[in-house]
């Protein structure tokens, strides 16, 4: 029996992770560590080892960076977290975000909309989001083939649990697939071992992972069961069905706006009763994205507006990506460091002027703003200018604004930073924030974009849209107020920075035209993209192992 190893992505293995099946040569897909494990030990501990397996699975999903003991290699793994991997492809060549550093190639170029099927940052996230399929798959398998010698009832039950956040996982990674590469390798637990994984449409992919979702929510009823720290539940899985009916137009070319409210009604309903008017919000906004955002998670002892999240806490769980590249990689290395309780800053990434001119601001020249939702940021009252004149990191004082909006402190109800607490963390690397996925927040514009497409009412939405407006501090809109258009903005300004945007603009049909931002195209006043830039290229490295066939453009 071989050995259990860790999956180490080369040019190689990559077809091990195309076929999303559990081997090549002497490599297996279910990770161990600190030693090797065989499917012989499982009998000596059933429970131990499945636990063992499970966790690494989700180890995928939070693995931090260059410390040899990543699953993408041959490429800066730190870029290649699942987090990072999202906000590589869906906010840096957007209007909300950028990232100066030349250093760092992949990235650099992706700010300016330069895509190529040679372009590490989209292996690497490509890479993360493949794997991670297949790890789950082969837990599947694991369990279905009672390789872990279940022998209890107790054990069978937990997994089964196990196998329904398998499918969940899986399917937030197929989402995401879809979103940014369209056709993609589709395989789930029922394909064999070995076998290279067929490419399909995402409208060919749509109906299994939403069947697979809403099996996955059947099972747990409307009920459901809070999840452990760190783990999916319920409300993930029917949270990732409002993401995927949101965007079926996109993926099918027909819309799904009733199922898409109805499944966000679900959410919603669950939640209400604490928080926010009892919206099941919290009270502070930045509370989602500061060190004490564990008590506003499913299962937590607050509020739970985050219904998803990557745990990262210093020095148990660390990560270059997720909340690290967030609070790091948006403040200077010689300003700020001590409000946002860091060692350093890497000082890389900004926000685009179209983004904070997005925001309510108290006066022209953008110094404070009444909205909430910036009380983090570094504006002109700091030194910074809401101009992009270049993407040159030695322009730094001189091309934006900062933007950030996680802290690695704790955040109160009333959105004030607590200074006199200081949570873990380590010199410039590591933080002990966690990193949230999808929050209560996205399934209320969600629902309203449903509701003012046909599938419910406009006072509905205004009043879904009017919880995030007032929770923020700026005034609630009247129904003439209230548009698409005006409710794009407002999800912007809720969900900036929240890998999001790129998916969104394609949804509005703003993508590749309708609208312009600075350095869009590289041109300082934007300019259109080709229309196949909705999908982005495979990677050069797959295409040359697989049969697989590249997507219009490239």
């Amino acid at each position: 029996m071989k050995s259990i190893k860790k999956y180490i992505l080369s040019l190689g293995v990559v077809a091990a992770a195309l076929s999303l099946g559990s081997c090549t040569g002497d490599l297996d897909l279910m990770p161990s560590d600190p030693r090797d494990i065989t499917a012989t030990d499982f009998a000596s501990d059933p429970e131990g080892y499945m636990n063992q397996v499970m966790g690494q699975v989700y180890m995928a999903f939070v693995n931090h960076g260059p410390n040899n003991n990543s699953q993408v290699a041959g490429f800066d793994d730190g870029m290649a977290t699942f987090g990072r991997a999202l906000f590589n492809l869906e906010e840096i060549p957007t209007d909300e975000a950028c990232w100066q550093s030349s250093g760092d190639a992949g990235l650099y170029s992706l700010q300016y909309g330069n895509i190529s099927s040679d372009n590490d940052a989209i292996f690497g996230s490509y890479s993360r989001l493949i794997i991670n399929v297949a790890l789950c798959n082969d837990f599947i398998r694991t369990v279905n083939d009672n390789l872990f010698a279940l022998s209890t009832d107790e054990q069978k039950e937990k997994a089964a649990e196990y196998v329904r956040q398998c499918k969940t996982l899986r399917s937030v990674c197929y989402f995401y697939l879809m979103s940014l590469f369209g056709n993609v390798p589709y395989a789930d637990e029922s394909v064999a071992i070995g076998t290279m994984a067929p490419q399909m449409k995402s409208s060919e992919i749509f109906p299994l992972v939403t069947e697979t979702l809403e099996a996955v929510v059947a099972e747990y009823g409307q009920g459901g069961q809070n999840p452990a720290y760190g783990y999916v539940g319920v409300d993930a899985a029917e949270g990732f069905l409002v993401k995927l009916y949101l965007n079926a137009e996109v993926f099918t070319g027909t819309p799904a706006w009733d199922k898409c409210l109805s499944h966000a009604k679900n959410i919603i309903a669950r939640h209400q009763g604490k928080g926010f008017k009892n919206s099941g919000l919290t009270m502070g906004y930045h509370q989602n994205f500061a060190a004490n955002n564990i008590d506003y998670v499913v299962g937590g002892k607050g509020v739970p507006e985050i219904l998803f999240l990557l745990p990262q806490k210093y020095p148990e769980l660390m990560s270059y990506g997720n909340s690290s590249v967030m609070i790091l990689g948006f403040i200077a290395e010689d300003a700020d460091k001590a409000f946002f309780n860091v060692g350093n800053g890497w000082k890389c990434a900004k926000g685009r002027p179209q983004l904070v001119n997005r925001f309510q601001w108290n006066d022209h020249q953008q110094t404070t703003s009444p909205d909430k939702r910036t009380a983090l940021w570094r504006t002109s009252k700091d030194g910074y200018v809401n101009q992009m004149p270049s993407l040159e990191q030695s322009q730094w004082n001189k091309n934006g604004y900062l933007t950030p909006k996680y802290i690695n402190r704790n955040v109160d109800d009333n959105n004030n930073v607590d200074l006199n607490t200081q949570p873990a963390f380590n010199g410039d690397k590591y933080v002990t924030t966690n990193y949230p996925i999808l929050r209560l927040a996205e399934i209320y514009l969600s629902a309203a974009e449903a509701a003012l497409h046909g599938a419910g009412s406009k006072d509905e939405a205004l009043t879904y849209v009017n919880l995030i407006r007032e929770r923020a501090g700026v005034a609630p809109w009247s129904l003439a107020e209230l548009t698409l258009e005006t409710l794009q903005d407002e999800r912007s300004r809720e969900l900036y920075l929240e890998n999001t945007r790129r998916t969104d603009l394609i949804r509005y049909g703003k993508w590749v035209s309708g609208l312009n931002w600075a350095w869009k195209n590289n041109a300082l006043e934007g300019q259109n993209f080709a229309p196949t830039a909705v999908l982005y290229p495979l990677p050069s490295q797959v295409l040359a192992i697989s049969p697989y066939q590249q997507n219009p453009g490239y």
